[in-house]
This record gives C-alpha cells, structure tokens and sequence, in this order.
C-alpha cells in the first residue's frame, strides 16, 4: 500500500469511528457505487484500495447494508477479494449467501474451509454453486441437511463421488422427493440403480 493510500485509509478509520450507524452505512453505498462505476477500468492497486476501504466500513456498519453489499460484489469478477472474503465467512446467511453461491473469487480451497464450518444455509447457498468438486461436495453431503442434499442433487453442475451417491441413497430411503431428484442425474453410477429403485418402490 502507497503512503497516499494509507493514509487515506488513516483518515477513514477516523472518521468511521465517530460517524453514526446511518452515516457509514450510507458511505458504504457510495463507496461500493464507486466501485461499480468503473471496476472494469480500475487497475490491481486501485482495487486494492477499494478493498481495504470496504473491510473496514464492513466491521462497522449494520446488516441490511451488508446484506446488500453481498448481492452488489457477488457477481464481480474483480471484486475486492478480502471484503468477498469477509461476507462469505458473516454468520448471517443472508449476508454470506449471494458471495457463497456466486462469487468467483471463492477458490476451492476457500469453500471446503467455509464448508467444514458454516451451517446449513450457507451450506444450501454453496450447494447451488457451479462447477461444484467432488472434494466439496463430499462434504456438502457429510454436514449438510435435507435442504442441502436437494439443492445439491438438483445442481447438475455438482461432481458427486461414488460415495456422496452412496450416502444420499441411503438418505432418500426417508425422503421420496430427494430419491426422485437422484433418479435425474445422469452421472450415477450403473451398479447403484437398483439400490436407488428400492428406495422409489
């Protein structure tokens, strides 16, 4: 970070701490309006900027500007990468949902570590993700409920093992709607179609 840029930031964290509730999270918006309106000609460094700006009005503003925060970065592709970051690990999974489920600075890696942790929304946000790997998928149907066994089956974009097709089977043996949804996928392996037909007899 350049001396001008810090200090930029110096003075923000000065002025958020004596700014209201109302007063960072409207700052917030112009900020990340900012951001929007020209994220496809900023460089890296300017982005970085950006980015160290947005983490810390993120620790200080309230949930409904967080909440639409997450819906304004998930879809970027050069969003800042550590406020993403940031909102996808927000307990509230109205704040971490739209990065969890969209965004594209969330490596794999990233995800399995969310996904080892978060609860069953966020993990019902991360199961609608494409381009789903096995390795994370294995543990979307480990931790994850019914809700997130569905989103999951239904998400054609999501490589399931041998094993997560195991392991839903035997969930389905309780659940009709999450059988029917299996019977759809087309990458189940043969030799456990007549154990997925037991379950829809």
């Amino acid at each position: 970070m350049t001396s001008e840029a810090q200090s930029l930031i110096t003075e923000l964290d000065a002025a958020v701490s004596k700014a209201s509730e109302t007063w960072r999270s409207e700052l917030l918006r112009r900020v990340t309006d900012l951001l929007l309106g020209g994220v496809d000609d900023y460089s890296a460094h300017q982005i970085a900027i950006f980015d160290d700006i947005l983490c810390r009005l993120i620790e200080n503003v309230e949930a409904s500007a967080l909440i639409e925060l997450s819906a304004r970065l998930a879809p970027l592709a050069a969003a800042p990468p550590k406020a993403v970051a940031s909102l996808a690990r927000n307990e509230n999974p109205t704040i971490s949902g739209p990065v969890l489920e969209i965004s594209n600075l969330l490596g794999e890696q990233a995800l399995i570590d969310l996904a080892m942790t978060k609860r069953n929304n966020q993990l019902t946000a991360i199961a609608a993700r494409k381009r789903l790997p096995e390795a994370l998928t294995d543990i979307l149907v480990d931790r994850g409920n019914a809700e997130v066994a569905l989103k999951l089956v239904a998400n054609q974009d999501a490589r399931l093992s041998e094993r997560g097709f195991v392991k839903l089977i035997g969930q389905a043996k309780t659940d009709k709607t999450l059988a029917a949804a299996i019977a759809t996928r087309k990458d189940m392996p043969p030799e456990l179609e007549p154990f997925l037909k037991l379950t829809l007899a």
